[in-house]
């Protein structure tokens, strides 16, 4: 396992990055699994500053019934679990200390496929509880900017690999997956949550 500490600030907040997180199997069945269900995937329509627009990405929710979870103007259904993305779910889980009922799954088909700066909305998750972004296929770079003091922290996020957000990270910190042009491979993003019920 190749474990590290991106950022733990006095701020309290925290950033860990484990590069080998799922072995070749589990990586190799996982986004298998994904490519299969990719005519689930579709645009969001997305408010930002003050205008709609369709996502620079496609993108697909899974989670136990009844969940939702909003952000930018968008509240998207969820679609059940798939037996590998539940046992990732599970092993995440067991990782971070707490259950994840919800997954955001975004599709970067290829380097032209981006999101800008953002920081993730927290109102609709249980408080306390981390959002643990797992990589599957195509290596890009994720970056990390403090919104007061704008430094920025990058890593390149391997496939296979787990980066787990705590603490104060979206209320201090901003991110963001910037284009890289020449990528010709499709990228899987899961970002794990767990999101209040009602």
């Amino acid at each position: 396992m190749s474990h590290s500490k991106i950022i733990a600030d006095a701020d309290g907040a925290i950033v860990d990055y484990d590069a080998e997180f799922l072995s070749a199997g589990e990586r190799s069945a996982l986004l298998a699994e994904l490519e299969q269900v990719q005519d689930r995937f579709d645009r969001d329509r997305v408010l930002m500053y003050g205008k709609t627009i369709d996502s620079p990405r496609l993108v697909c929710a899974f989670g136990d019934d009844g969940l939702h979870y909003r952000y930018a103007g968008v509240d998207r259904t969820t679609h059940p679990w798939t037996p590998h993305l539940r046992a990732a779910r599970d092993r995440i889980a067991a990782a971070c200390g707490h259950p994840f009922n919800y997954a955001l799954v975004n599709l970067y088909r290829t380097g032209d496929d981006y999101i800008g700066w953002h920081a993730d909305k927290v109102s609709d998750l249980v408080p306390g509880s981390a959002i643990a972004s797992l990589s599957l296929g195509a290596v890009r770079p994720f970056q990390l900017r403090h919104k007061s003091t704008d430094a920025t922290h990058e890593v390149l996020l391997a496939s296979g690999s787990l980066l787990v957000m705590r603490g104060t990270c979206q209320q201090f910190y901003k991110h963001a997956l910037p284009r890289r042009r020449g990528v010709t491979e499709p990228r899987f993003n899961v970002t794990f949550r767990h999101v209040r019920a009602g």
